[in-house]
Formats: C-alpha cells, sequence, structure tokens
C-alpha cells in the first residue's frame, strides 16, 4: 500500500515531537500559573476580595504597586505589595465600578513581566 511509508514517516515524527511529564519544566509551569488578575469584586463575598499579587510577591518580589483612575490621577499606592488593595483609594474611599489601571515595580527582574509591567484592572462593586 502506498500510504504505508507516508504513515510511517509522519508517526515516526510524532514521536519525536511528542513529550512526557519528565520533560516538562516545573518553573515554567510555575512561571505561568504566575498571572495578573484582570478584576476584582470587593464585595466580601471571599472571591477576588482583593488584587492578589502574593504569587509574584514571592517570586520576583513587588517594591510599588501604582493604582491610577481613568484620567491617570494616583488614587492608591503600596510599597511592598502583596495583596492589599481592596477597591479603596489611599484615604479609604471605596471605588465605583470601572476599569482602572495599575504600574507594578518589581525588586527583582521578574521573568515573565521584567522589572516593570502596566495594565488594566476591572473592579466591579455592584451586587
Amino acid at each position: 500500500m502506498k500510504l504505508k511509508p507516508y504513515f510511517m514517516a509522519f508517526s515516526c515524527l510524532l514521536l519525536c515531537l511528542s513529550c512526557s511529564s519528565d520533560d516538562l519544566n516545573r518553573d515554567e509551569i510555575l512561571q505561568n500559573d504566575c498571572r495578573i488578575t484582570q478584576g476584582i469584586s470587593p464585595n466580601q463575598d471571599g472571591l477576588n476580595d482583593n488584587f492578589d499579587l502574593s504569587c509574584l510577591a514571592d517570586r520576583s518580589g513587588i517594591s510599588i504597586l501604582e493604582i491610577f483612575d481613568r484620567n491617570g490621577i494616583k488614587i492608591y499606592e503600596q510599597n511592598d505589595y502583596r495583596d492589599e488593595f481592596i477597591g479603596q483609594t489611599d484615604d479609604g474611599e471605596d471605588l465605583v465600578t470601572g476599569t482602572y489601571f495599575y504600574a507594578i515595580t518589581f525588586e527583582a527582574e521578574d521573568p515573565e513581566y521584567g522589572t516593570s509591567t502596566e495594565g488594566s484592572l476591572y473592579i466591579n462593586v455592584e451586587q
């Protein structure tokens, strides 16, 4: 049968490219699990109540976290950050539902984000 050589070549290619659990790098798996959440809902239900960056704090250390409103005004700043932000300004005022922006500066270079990173954070305070 003429398809047999092609099938054999394809099978060998698959075997060469496949990997086992022994081939996986544990550090790569842990690094990929360390993600920055895209939103919080600080309604005290125990789910996503705070901006939890403890994984990054453990991995690279967070020197400063800054949160800005949509006008670019800094509303929150914390040194040595882990998970303290609960949707309130530095003055303790509750924020309204909407998109906010963060800037993170790491103590050491993070393998995924480098020395700093920025992004958006959606805060949902509606029930």
